[in-house]
C-alpha cells in the first residue's frame, strides 16, 4: 500500500483533472518572472524557450513547470527551488526534445525542495524521452503530465543532471499515481545523470520506466516506498548507488523495497527486456518483515560488489523468468553480500534458490558493518559534501547569508556564503570551533578600507570549506587595493608544530598545535587572496594565506597569494598536502615555512614583477627554515615539493633560501630571475643534504649555486641527478610563466 499524502484527496483530484487542461501551447511563456535571477522568482506554466535559473538564487515552484519540446531550462550551481504549500500540484515535467541542464557542484548543490518539509509534498522531477519502451505499441505516456514517451532512440539526450538533490517528493494524485524524486521515461544514453540523492520522499526516490540512460554515485534517503525501481525494459548501467533507510521508530513511517525491478507486470516477457547493470552499491532498510531487493516480473539484472542489510528478506527472486536468467547466466550476481539467507517465491525455488547464489560465491548472513550515515560515507567520498544525512534536509542547512552581508566577529554555528554573492569583512571574522564557514564558488568577499584590521581567523576545532571552480573562483581582495590592505587567511590546526610548547597565531593569538596529523580544517579550492599583509607592527603581518599546525586531512589546491606586503603562504608546522599553488608579487617571501612543516607541495609557481613596475622589491621565492631559535628540534621541517617554476625580481637577492636546520625534497624545479637562485644555510640544513637525508634533483638555477658554510657545495648540487645552471633561463612576462604551467587552466589565476 502507498503512502498517501497529506493533502487532501479531493485537491489532489482536482489538480490531476488540470494537468490537462492548465496550460496549452497558447498560453504565456513563463521565463522566470520579470526580473529572472532574483529572489524569489516564481516558476509556473510552459517555457517554449531557453530558460536560465541563475547560480545561488532562490526560486519558488508553483504547479506545473512543463519544458516544451526545442527549449533548455538551465539551472547553475547553488540554485534553491522550493515549492509553494498551497492547494496546486507543484512539479517539472521535461517533454520529448526537451533538454534540463541542471548542473551543480559538491559545495554548490542544487536544490529542490518544499516549503512544506515533510515526504509528499510535491511532485518531483518528470523527464520524458525517445530511448525504447517495452509497452505497448512502443510508446506510452508520462504518469503525471501526461507526456508522451518511448520511441527508438536510445542515444538521445534529454540534459544533465549532476549534483541535484530532491526532497520531500512523492505528492499522490491518487492511489495510482504518486511522484517519484525523479522519474525517468525512456530517456536515453545521451543524458547524463550523476550524483543525484532522493530524499525523504513518499514514493521512489528514482524510477525507470524503459529507456537506456546510464546513472552513477546515485543517492536515496528514507523514501517510504522503493528507493529505485525499474521496469519496462530498462538497460541502463548504474554505478555507486546508495539507498538508507532510518529506523521506522524514528522515521515516523515504513519504508518498501530498496530495489523493486520489473520488465512488464502485463508481459513479462516482453522485449527489450530491463537488464540493467548494478556495480558498487550500499542498500541498507529499515524493516524486519520487508523485501530488500526485489527481483521480479521478467527482470534480468548483473549486480557486482552489492550490500544489503536490514531487511527479512534481503534478496527476493520472484517470477519463472527472472529466476531462470539467473540459472542461464543472462543475469548474474557477483560478490553479493546480505542480511539473512537469499528468498526465492515458493514456485520458483527450483529454479534459483540460495544454494544456487552461495555457489556463486556470494555471501549471506552478513551483519551490517555501517553504524550510521557518516559510516557509509567513509567508505564512498564522493557522496561527501553534497548529501543530506538521516535527520537532515535544507531546512536545517547551515545559515545562508545575504548578498551583500558583512561579515564581523565570533562564528558559533555553521554559515554559508552563497555562490555569485559579494560579502564585505568588517574587522576579525573568527570561527570558533564546532563552526564552519562554507564558502561556494563565485563568491566574492572585500574587505572594507577603514581603520579596523580585518582577517579571518578559523580556530582549532573549526572548519573552512571553500570550494570555488577554475571558470569561478572565490575571490577575496579589498575596497583598496593596494598590497598590505588586509590581514588574510589564518587557520589553525591540531597537527604538530616543534615550537616549544606549542603555538599561538601571530594574528589572533589563537592556539595551534597537537598530535592529530590527519586533522581536517576543511577544503580551500580555487581560492585568490589578493592585497594582504597589514602590518600589525614590525613583527607582525600577515600572509596571504597562513597555516597554522593544518593537518593533512585538510584540502587545500589551486589557491593564489596576489600582491601581499608579507608572505604569500606561510606554514607553521603541520603536515598539510598543498598543489596547484600561485603566488604573484608578495613583497616578502612566495612560499615560507618553519617550525617542522612535513607535507607534500606540488605545482608551484612563484612570479615576482620588476621592482621598476612594481613599485617594491620582493624578498625570497622560498625562504625555509625549521625553527630559528632550535635549528634541531623536532619533528623536523621536511617538506617534499615537485614541479615548481620561481621566478624572481631581484638581481641582488635570494631565490629559494634553505637555512636554520631545514630539510628538504626538491625534484623539477625551475629557478630564476635572482643573483642567487639557489643558497644553502646552516650546518644542519648542508649536512642532510650531503648524507641524502634531503635531495634536491631535476634542478636548473639561472646563476651559481651558493652555499654558506661550504658544506654542500655547488660541485655536490651540479652532481645531483639532472641539476644545472642556465644562465639564459627566464621569463620575460607573467604570461610567458602561466604558460609554462601546464597545471594552470580557466581563468582562477589573476595575471595582471
Amino acid at each position: 500500500m502507498k503512502r498517501m499524502n497529506e493533502k487532501l484527496f479531493s485537491l489532489a483530484f482536482l489538480a490531476g483533472l488540470t494537468l490537462f487542461t492548465a496550460c496549452s501551447d497558447d498560453e504565456p511563456t513563463n521565463n522566470g518572472g520579470d526580473e529572472p535571477g532574483t529572489e524569489e522568482t516564481t516558476l509556473t506554466g510552459t517555457i517554449t524557450e531557453d530558460v536560465t535559473l541563475t547560480s545561488g538564487t532562490t526560486y519558488r515552484l508553483s504547479g506545473q513547470y512543463i519544458v516544451e519540446e526545442g527549449a533548455t531550462l538551465t539551472i547553475e550551481p547553488g540554485v534553491q527551488i522550493v515549492a509553494v504549500h498551497d492547494d496546486v500540484v507543484d512539479y517539472i515535467l521535461v517533454k520529448q526534445g526537451a533538454r534540463i541542464e541542471a548542473e551543480g557542484t559538491a559545495s554548490s548543490p542544487i536544490i529542490m525542495t518544499s516549503e512544506q518539509k515533510e515526504p509528499g509534498a510535491w511532485g518531483g522531477i518528470h523527464i520524458c524521452g525517445r530511448a525504447h519502451t517495452n509497452v505497448e505499441g512502443g510508446t506510452g505516456n508520462s504518469e503525471i503530465g501526461n507526456a508522451a514517451y518511448g520511441g527508438n532512440d536510445d542515444a538521445d539526450n534529454s540534459g544533465t543532471l549532476r549534483y541535484v538533490r530532491v526532497e520531500y517528493t512523492g505528492f499522490a494524485f491518487d492511489e495510482e499515481h504518486e511522484a517519484n524524486g525523479i522519474s525517468f521515461y525512456g530517456v536515453g544514453n545521451g543524458t547524463t545523470v550523476d550524483h543525484c540523492q532522493a530524499y525523504r520522499g513518499s514514493d521512489d526516490g528514482f524510477e525507470f520506466f524503459g529507456g537506456s540512460v546510464n546513472i552513477s554515485n546515485m543517492v536515496v534517503t528514507d523514501c517510504s516506498d522503493d528507493s529505485f525501481d525499474w521496469t519496462e525494459g530498462w538497460n541502463g548501467t548504474a554505478t555507486n548507488l546508495i539507498a538508507t533507510q532510518e529506523s521506522e521508530e524514528t522515521l515516523g513511517y515504513a519504508c518498501d523495497c530498496l530495489i523493486e525491478a520489473d520488465n512488464n507486470e502485463n508481459d513479462n516477457a516482453a522485449e527489450p527486456v530491463s537488464a540493467p547493470t548494478i556495480e558498487n552499491a550500499i542498500f541498507i532498510g529499515n524493516g524486519a518483515d520487508g523485501k530488500g531487493v526485489h527481483l521480479r516480473r521478467g527482470t534480468h539484472v548483473n549486480m557486482k560488489n552489492v550490500e544489503i542489510y536490514g531487511k527479512g528478506d534481503a534478496l527476493y527472486i520472484e517470477s519463472e523468468l527472472t529466476a531462470q536468467a539467473l540459472k542461464d547466466g543472462d543475469s548474474t550476481l557477483e560478490n553479493v553480500r546480505i542480511s539473512g539467507a537469499m528468498v526465492s517465491k515458493e514456485d520458483v525455488t527450483n529454479i534459483y534458490n540460495n544454494d544456487d547464489f552461495l555457489a556463486a560465491g556470494n555471501l549471506t548472513n552478513q551483519t551490517n558493518p555501517y553504524a550510521d550515515y557518516d559510516a557509509i560515507i567513509a567508505a564512498n567520498p564522493w557522496a561527501a559534501g553534497w548529501t543530506q544525512s538521516w535527520g537532515d534536509s535544507s531546512e536545517e542547512q547551515d545559515n545562508v547569508l545575504p548578498n551583500e552581508s558583512e561579515l564581523q566577529g565570533e562564528l558559533n554555528e555553521n554559515v554559508t556564503l552563497a555562490a555569485g554573492n559579494t560579502y564585505y569583512l568588517n574587522g576579525q571574522y573568527k570561527v570558533l570551533a564546532g563552526a564552519t564557514l562554507n564558502i561556494e564558488e563565485g563568491v566574492t568577499l572585500i574587505a572594507r578600507y577603514d581603520e579596523i584590521v580585518d582577517y579571518i581567523l578559523i580556530e582549532q576545532g573549526a572548519k573552512i570549506n571553500a570550494v570555488g571552480t577554475a571558470e569561478a573562483p572565490i575571490v577575496m581582495t579589498s575596497e583598496r587595493e593596494e598590497a598590505g590592505a588586509w590581514g588574510g587567511i589564518h587557520i589553525c590546526g591540531r597537527a604538530h608544530t616543534n615550537a616549544m610548547g606549542g603555538g599561538f597565531s601571530e594574528i589572533g593569538n589563537s592556539p595551534y598545535g597537537g598530535d592529530v596529523e590527519d586533522d581536517n580544517s576543511g577544503v580551500l579550492q580555487y581560492v585568490r587572496v589578493e592585497y594582504t599583509g597589514y602590518a600589525f607592527d614590525e613583527e607582525h603581518e600577515a600572509n596571504g594565506i597562513s597555516f597554522y599546525g593544518v593537518g593533512n586531512g585538510t584540502t587545500v589546491d589551486h589557491c593564489q597569494a596576489y600582491k601581499g606586503s608579507d608572505d604569500g603562504f606561510e606554514f607553521f608546522g603541520g603536515s598539510v598536502t598543498v598543489s596547484d599553488m600561485v603566488v604573484v608579487s608578495c613583497s616578502d617571501d612566495s612560499f615560507d615555512w618553519t617550525e617542522g612543516w612535513n607535507g607534500t607541495g606540488t605545482n608551484l609557481m612563484a612570479y615576482q614583477e620588476a621592482e621598476s613596475s612594481l613599485g617594491y622589491a620582493c624578498d625570497c621565492l622560498i625562504e625555509a627554515d625549521n625553527n630559528g631559535d632550535d635549528n634541531a628540534a623536532t619533528p623536523v621541517a621536511h617538506p617534499n615539493l615537485s614541479n615548481l617554476l620561481l621566478v624572481g625580481n631581484g638581481a641582488d637577492g635570494r631565490g629559494v633560501r634553505l637555512r636554520e636546520g631545514t630539510q628538504v625534497t626538491i625534484d623539477n624545479a625551475q629557478i630564476c630571475g635572482k643573483t642567487m637562485p639557489l643558497t644553502v644555510e646552516t650546518e644542519l640544513t648542508e649536512n642532510a643534504l650531503l648524507d641524502g637525508t634531503s635531495s634536491l634533483t631535476n634542478i636548473t638555477i639561472s646563476a651559481d649555486f651558493v652555499s654558506a658554510e661550504g658544506i654542500y657545495t655547488a660541485d655536490n648540487f651540479l652532481a645531483g641527478e639532472g641539476n644545472s645552471v642556465d644562465t639564459n633561463l627566464s621569463f620575460s612576462s607573467l604570461a610567458d610563466a602561466i604558460t609554462a604551467c601546464d597545471w594552470i587552466e580557466g581563468s582562477w589565476v589573476k595575471a595582471e
